[in-house]
């Protein structure tokens, strides 16, 4: 009898450690998922950002003439994927600007912020 308790006591601190060696790997792997979450979160704005400036720069900046009501609404949806204001803000400002100074300038604040907001995340 004896002899069983001991060996059942060596196998229940066994168990013990596992569980808590399980746990400590389990905690860790977490960790490393919400970083790769995290990241992936990153890279996917980065994506849209980036693929917005390359829509504008080829739709608008290289257009021969106005900009057709298709490709507004394109570029609209776009900023609006991104879902961050500064970048709503400065293409709003953009979209009511007064005269071409004024246009390119917008211009000039857009294309800075998206390449910030791209390179810096």
């Amino acid at each position: 009898m004896n002899r069983f308790n001991k060996t059942t006591l060596v196998l229940i601190f066994l168990l013990l450690v596992s569980n808590i060696l399980w746990g400590l790997e389990y905690t860790s792997k977490k960790s490393q998922l919400i970083t790769a979450q995290h990241e992936l979160s990153t890279i996917t704005q980065n994506k849209k950002i980036l693929a917005f400036q390359k829509l504008f720069v080829d739709k608008v900046l290289n257009a021969n003439g106005v900009v057709d009501f298709n490709t507004r609404v394109e570029l609209q949806n776009a900023v609006t994927d991104i879902h961050d204001e500064a970048i709503t803000q400065t293409w709003n400002a953009f979209l009511s600007a007064k005269t071409e100074s004024d246009g390119q300038n917008r211009v000039k604040e857009l294309l800075s912020l998206l390449a910030t907001k791209a390179y810096s995340e």
